[in-house]
């Protein structure tokens, strides 16, 4: 066997993995009895978390995607079960790209054998993996709605049938709710498309060569965009993830509408986004 060629091959399954940076942080109840004994069942949960997101392919038809996690599980309780292989685990997730996509679920139940890795299954629809997968392909989706109009479509709809199949609590039932929500709000896919599409025109080789010739652009891109906001509240009024995405960046928003002039679209802002009011109103002449 040539293994001289079977090393590029390794690494090469993993360059393309879509997680580059995953942080991960697990806080365990130190009320809980026999807290020190249960902890560690635990000892290595963090690094077969972090693993599972930098060693697996979620996404294979794109390979540049590069994308950064940071969780926190928060460990109530640990009981194992009678012949003490399987423990039940009682906890809340925080999972977040540190930017405008944060999820915060509370109450979450899985069993965890220790030292038994989790294997990576895309059509995975209970245990704790299928937690893990139905975030990968939401985050996933939404960066790549960033690259191509609505062209993350496609890994929502893995994230909607992880969260049709599994067993239907109310976890389940409200990460269904949310991917149909993204679905169904096209005016926010295409805000955050055009929002980003600023930014890649204006690190181009021909805008930074020749800004001028980009300018009737640049506006026309943030005039679309207040559209699509504005449609939103007309249609949704208070949108959790609108709400989010433009705080996430809204001292920016604010420069660009107010280097195009768009007085009325700050004073819109104010309002809708009442949580940087200070950001817009300095903007507003």
């Amino acid at each position: 066997m040539n293994t001289s060629k079977l090393t590029p091959l390794f690494l090469i399954s993993f360059i393309f993995c879509q997680f580059v940076s995953v942080e991960v942080n697990i806080d365990y109840n130190e009320l809980d009895h026999d807290f020190h004994s249960k902890k560690n069942i635990i000892s290595n949960l963090d690094n077969e978390i972090k693993n599972y997101f930098l060693l697996n392919k979620f996404c294979r038809e794109y390979d540049f995607i590069e994308l950064d996690l940071k969780i926190q599980l928060i460990i109530e309780s640990i009981t194992p079960n009678s012949s003490g292989t399987i423990n039940q685990i009682k906890s809340h997730l925080l999972i977040t790209n540190d930017k405008d996509q944060y999820y915060f679920i509370k109450g979450m139940n899985f069993d965890y054998v220790k030292n038994k890795a989790l294997i990576y299954n895309p059509f995975m629809f209970n245990g704790f993996e299928s937690v893990l997968n139905y975030y990968a392909f939401l985050f996933i989706g939404y960066e790549l709605d960033t690259w191509g109009f609505n062209l993350g479509t496609s890994y929502f709809n893995k994230s909607l049938e992880i969260s049709s199949e599994v067993e239907q609590n109310s976890n389940w039932k409200n990460r269904k709710n949310e991917i149909v929500h993204i679905l169904e709000n096209p005016m926010l896919r295409e805000a955050r498309f055009l929002h980003f599409s600023y930014y890649d025109l204006i690190n181009s080789d021909g805008y930074i060569k020749h800004p001028s010739k980009y300018q009737e652009e640049l506006k026309d891109i943030m005039l679309q965009f207040h559209v699509n906001i504005k449609e939103i509240y007309t249609k949704i009024g208070y949108d959790k993830n609108t709400v989010k995405f433009i705080n996430s960046d809204s001292e920016e928003i604010a420069k660009r509408l107010y280097k195009f002039k768009m007085q009325d679209e700050l004073k819109f802002l104010t309002s809708f986004d009442s949580e940087n009011k200070n950001i817009y109103t300095k903007y507003i002449e």
